[in-house]
């Protein structure tokens, strides 16, 4: 299902409708207790403890997120934690699932449970308790997409059980003009059987249907590809990916005693594809034209296995506390990929609809391949109150990979390795502090993009390492401030000569980390933050010219600055302004092509008011003020279009 701007209007009565019936219903059955806010008072900004990245609902401030933390994926490295624990999750959470996530690097990161090179993005799942609370979320923007998000929080036995669920819908427009539908679900319990111990088993989906393929630039010399009108699809309209998402599963935490805690977690997580597409415009010239490679896949499947058992005994000595704790992980994802097959169009310009029956494609036969991991871990924690704070830890990994290649032997992958741990923090006074710390990892570098000859080729697993130390002020007037220094270093993933996506060497990011959070006067609530960073390739790669010494697509800084200000005696109003400023980037492996520095600024309002007795939220923001046109890469030498500008809006009630 796809809904174009012809027909929005309809679509956004229909929404309206189905979100009036649901006000009704819930007022009928006297669900109407103003108290019982839920998802209000989502206020990523007003919640940030620091600048380095949190999200709560559908909001989200700061400079990193899952997928860009000093300038490596956490999520491709597959440095996920549900609730702190142990999760190898090949696709998204839906947000009817988990409520908030935030990324833990540099001081967030202190005393945090075996911690991970490129952060750790540990999410939360939404909570619940004795009250029955109903929130909605209507959403419209001026493309003529639109949204209706309905979460409940259902007490079953007063302090015993309670139950999560959710359900919604999305119609999206895309920045290229190409649209989606999703739909979401989940349900959750939270079941306290005796004191202490907490059980939580969930189930949730997500489905995408109709995302037609996006285009993808790619020139056929080093130069930037034309301007690209944005919101104008050039078609297939055939080329539609239909994916299905689901993860279910179960933790518990139980204080045995009051020296001794577990928890434990069984995850399962699986990823389908019925339907693929990608679509290349190659050979792109200066006159807007290019051949257009259209390449569809077979069905796709990713599916992992994770969980984890930890054990922690807690000693406390007057105002010292000491923690060990005593973890095991594992996991096992099995996935099927490539057998896609492609076809080629004469040259003509790049927004020349195509308006063709689907053709038959030729698959060929598909990878197979296995990855299982063990992990066995020891860490101590421990806290002087007042002083500062000590962890250490020490993790042995055993991994192995199988991928089974039509026509070529079993290819396999064993390794294991020693993974050390130590940070420490010094609280020189009740204001300052100062840390510091030293990770290795061995980590996943995800699969080889749309735009590489080996696409969707799952990559091997690499061993990383981080150190960093700073320093953190907590000012009188109640702002956090953070200053930091950074030093990561991974193997080097890139397209070579043959556009083939491989290690190409090894690569540093090196910079400084700078945040403020918090309030900055009376009803000014400001999250700033910096990273200057000297990102560095080094290897044979770069001795001989094959590789520049810039990595791709990393800025050499990046600044954010997200702000609210409650106006004075305008009760419950908020400003919004937020600004998102990129560096120069290299946008190819051998440095011959720069995207310039761009920044994006978006400016709203917030506005907490009583609909009808029950709390509200409308929030209503103009995304990318300036209409700044951007490129984002996808590969070497192969780009996507950014957003033009969007009025967006959208309406919470809680019931």
């Amino acid at each position: 299902m796809t809904i174009s701007s012809a027909n929005a209007p309809s679509t956004s009565r229909s929404l309206r409708m189905f979100r009036a019936s649901i006000l009704l219903t819930a007022a009928a059955l006297g669900l109407t207790d103003p108290a019982l806010a839920q998802r209000v008072t989502d206020n990523a900004a007003g919640g940030a403890e620091d600048a380095f990245g949190t999200s709560i609902g559908n909001e989200r401030v700061g400079l990193y997120s899952g997928n860009d933390v000093r300038g490596f994926s956490p999520v491709t490295a597959n440095n996920i934690r549900l609730e702190g624990l142990y999760f190898d999750r090949p696709a998204s959470f839906t947000d009817r699932l988990v409520q908030s996530n935030v990324v833990r690097v540099g001081l967030t990161a202190q005393n945090y449970l075996f911690p991970a090179p490129t952060g750790i993005v540990d999410y939360k799942i939404r909570p619940a308790g004795n009250d029955f609370v109903l929130s909605t979320m209507f959403g419209l923007n001026s493309w003529g997409g639109g949204r209706l998000e309905l979460d409940a929080q259902i007490p079953v036995i007063e302090d015993k059980l309670s139950l999560v669920a959710g359900v919604a819908g999305f119609v999206d427009e895309l920045a290229p003009g190409n649209q989606s539908f999703f739909g979401s679900y989940a349900l959750a319990a939270r079941w306290k059987p005796v004191a202490g111990v907490e059980v939580v088993p969930f189930w949730s989906r997500i489905d995408l249907y109709n995302r037609e393929a996006a285009p993808l630039y790619t020139p056929e010399g080093a130069f930037l590809p034309p301007r690209v009108e944005r919101r104008r699809f050039p078609g297939p309209e055939w080329a539609d990916q239909r994916n299905t998402v689901q993860h279910y599963g179960a933790l518990t935490k139980a204080r045995l005693s009051d020296k001794w805690q577990l928890a434990a977690g069984l995850f399962r997580s699986t990823s389908d594809s019925s339907t693929n597409f990608a679509q290349n415009f190659i050979a792109m010239r200066p006159d807007g034209t290019a051949i257009r490679r259209v390449t569809s896949d077979p069905p796709l499947s990713l599916a992992g296995t994770s969980g984890e058992l930890r054990l922690s005994r807690t000693f406390a000595d007057g105002p010292r506390r000491h923690t060990v704790h005593l973890a095991v992980r594992g996991r096992e994802r099995v996935s099927r990929y490539g057998g896609g097959g492609r076809i080629d169009f004469e040259r003509a310009p790049v927004d020349e609809v195509l308006d063709i029956p689907a053709p038959d494609f030729t698959f060929v036969p598909q990878t197979g391949e296995t990855v299982r991991q063990g992990i066995a871990g020891v860490a101590y924690d421990g806290r002087w109150a007042g002083v500062g704070g000590l962890s250490l830890g020490l993790q042995h990994t055993w991994y192995a990979k199988r991928v089974d290649r039509p026509g070529a032997p079993l290819a396999r992958t064993d390794d294991q390795a020693w993974l050390p741990n130590i940070t420490a923090s010094l609280e020189l006074s009740d204001r300052l502090a100062v840390y510091g710390s030293y990770t290795k990892g061995l980590e996943e570098s995800g699969i080889a993009p749309d735009s590489a000859a080996n696409r969707t080729e799952a990559l091997p697993a690499i061993l990383t390492s981080q150190i960093d130390g700073g320093l953190r002020w907590k000012a009188p007037w109640g702002m956090s401030l953070i200053a930091g220094l950074f030093d990561v270093r991974k193997p080097y993933f890139a397209a070579d000569e043959a556009n083939v996506f491989r290690e190409l060497g090894d690569v540093r990011h090196r910079g400084i980390e700078l945040s403020a959070a918090g309030p900055l006067a009376k009803g000014l609530t400001v999250v700033a933050g910096a990273v200057l960073m000297q990102p560095r390739v080094t290897g044979d790669g770069v001795r001989l010219g094959r590789v520049g010494r810039r990595p791709l697509g990393q800025p050499s800084q990046l600044l954010t600055l997200a702000t609210q200000y409650a106006l004075p005696g305008v009760d419950g109003v908020q400003l919004t302004f937020n600004v998102t400023h990129r560096g120069t980037r290299a946008a190819d492996t051998r440095n011959l092509v720069t995207l310039p520095a761009r920044a994006i600024l978006d400016a709203g309002v917030r506005w907490r008011f009583d609909l009808a007795d029950n709390p509200a939220l409308l929030r209503v923001q103009l995304q990318n003020l300036t209409n700044a046109y951007d490129l984002a890469l996808v590969g070497s030498g192969s780009y996507q279009v950014n957003s033009p500008r969007q009025l967006t809006m959208f309406l919470t009630v809680d019931f």
